[in-house]
């Protein structure tokens, strides 16, 4: 599992919502991916996207430059209304873990998992 992480400031008078329609996507990327975006409390300006990619590590690189056609498109019409990227990175997922009541630590994709949506059915369990 990929996570994609993007911190990016809006452009002054740029809204969320600016960002949210140029940010869309015209096409899926062809493998389970979810995406949260969040404006920082602080900054109204300051936005997070961190997307949840079902793919390994080994595999991002062919997988990105297999989208990058369309990904180009789309980043064009965020670059409207962004003035800037501070934060364009990769990490490969090794650990999820609940800290609601007593700690535990969570297979990723189980049933448990925040990201089983994303997991195969048929392999998902807890």
């Amino acid at each position: 599992m990929i996570i994609a992480i993007f911190r990016r400031r809006l452009r002054d008078g740029a809204t969320f919502d600016d960002f949210i329609s140029a940010w869309e996507a015209d096409r899926g990327f062809g493998v389970p991916a979810r995406v949260f975006n969040a404006v920082s409390v602080d900054d109204s300006r300051e936005i997070l996207s961190v997307g949840f990619v079902d793919i390994a590590a080994d595999d991002l690189e062919a997988d990105v430059a297999h989208v990058s056609l369309q990904e180009a498109v789309r980043h064009s019409r965020i670059d409207e209304v962004i003035e800037s990227t501070m934060l364009h990175a990769y990490y490969d997922l090794h650990t999820e873990h609940d800290f609601t009541a007593d700690p535990r630590s969570v297979e990723i994709g189980s049933l448990t998992s925040m990201l089983s949506a994303l997991a195969p059915k048929s392999s998902a369990s807890d």
